[in-house]
C-alpha cells in the first residue's frame, strides 16, 4: 500500500487529470480514484507478540525469586497463545492488543500467577451472596471451587460452563486447568474479552470503561492505566 502522503498526491493529481480531461465527472470522485489505485483503509495489524514484549511490560518482582521465575515462565508460556487467539477474536491492532495485555498484566500480579488469590478464599463469592449469584454459584463450595483463573480471572460457575460450552470442553470438573494450561488460560481471556464487547472501548482508548468490562469495577485501575502506558510505548503507540 502506498505511503499516505504519497496516496494523497496520487490521489489529488488523477482527480484533477480526470476533471481536466472532463472525463464523467462523476466517475472521477475520490472514493473512484481510490477503487482504481486498489486502496483500502484498514487497521493496522499487530506484530507478533513475544515474551520479550511482555516482560518489557511487567513490572519485575527483583527480590523475590520465585515470583520472578513465574514471571519469565509464563511471558514465555503464553506468548505464542496469544497470537493465535488475538487473531480468532480480532485483537488485531496494536491499541487493542495493549489494552488486553495491560489488563491481563494486572490481573495477574505481572504474569507471576494465572489463579486469583481472593482475600477470603473465594468463600465471598459462595452461592449466597451476591457476588456468587451475580456470577451464577448455585451450589455449596462454588465460590473457591470457581475462583478467577486465566489471564483475565475467569470467575464463577456460569462462565466456566459457558466458556465450556462453546469449546465443547468441560471446564467445571476441573476448572483449574484453565490456570495450569497457558494455552487454555488464554483461550479463556481472549473468549471473555470478546463475550464483554471489549474490543469496542478498547477502540476509544477508554481504559475506564475497559478495567469494567473485564474486572467488574475499578480495582486496581491506576494500576491498569501504567501498564497500558507501558503496553502503549512497547508496541509503538505513543
Amino acid at each position: 500500500m502506498l505511503a499516505p502522503l504519497t496516496l494523497k498526491n496520487n490521489v489529488i493529481r488523477i482527480f484533477l487529470d480526470c476533471k481536466r480531461k472532463q472525463k464523467k465527472p462523476a466517475k472521477c470522485s475520490i472514493t473512484a480514484v481510490k477503487m482504481i489505485m486498489g486502496y483500502k483503509k484498514r487497521k493496522r495489524q499487530i506484530l507478533d507478540i513475544t515474551a520479550d514484549m511482555l516482560w518489557n511490560i511487567a513490572r519485575h518482582y527483583r527480590h523475590i525469586e520465585s515470583l520472578l521465575n513465574s514471571q519469565h515462565y509464563n511471558v514465555h508460556a503464553i506468548a505464542p497463545h496469544l497470537n493465535q487467539w488475538f487473531t480468532v477474536y480480532g485483537i488485531n491492532t496494536e491499541l487493542r492488543a495493549a489494552h488486553f495485555i495491560a489488563q491481563a498484566c494486572v490481573e495477574t500480579a505481572n504474569f507471576s500467577r494465572l489463579t486469583e488469590v481472593p482475600r477470603d478464599g473465594g468463600r465471598e463469592y459462595d452461592a449466597g451472596t451476591r457476588i456468587g449469584r451475580n456470577l451464577g454459584n448455585t451450589e455449596v463450595g462454588d465460590g473457591p471451587k470457581f475462583i478467577g483463573r486465566g489471564l483475565l480471572h475467569l470467575t464463577g460457575r456460569e462462565n466456566y460452563t459457558n466458556f465450556g460450552s462453546q469449546f465443547e470442553k468441560d471446564y467445571v470438573t476441573d476448572p483449574t486447568i484453565v490456570a495450569r494450561n497457558p494455552y487454555v488460560a488464554v483461550k479463556a481471556a481472549c473468549y471473555y474479552w470478546d463475550l464483554r464487547h471489549v474490543n469496542a472501548a478498547a477502540d476509544r482508548d477508554d481504559v475506564n470503561k475497559v478495567t469494567l468490562l473485564v474486572n467488574g469495577g475499578y480495582n486496581g485501575l491506576e494500576e491498569r492505566k501504567g501498564a497500558l502506558i507501558r503496553a502503549k510505548r512497547e508496541f509503538g503507540i505513543i
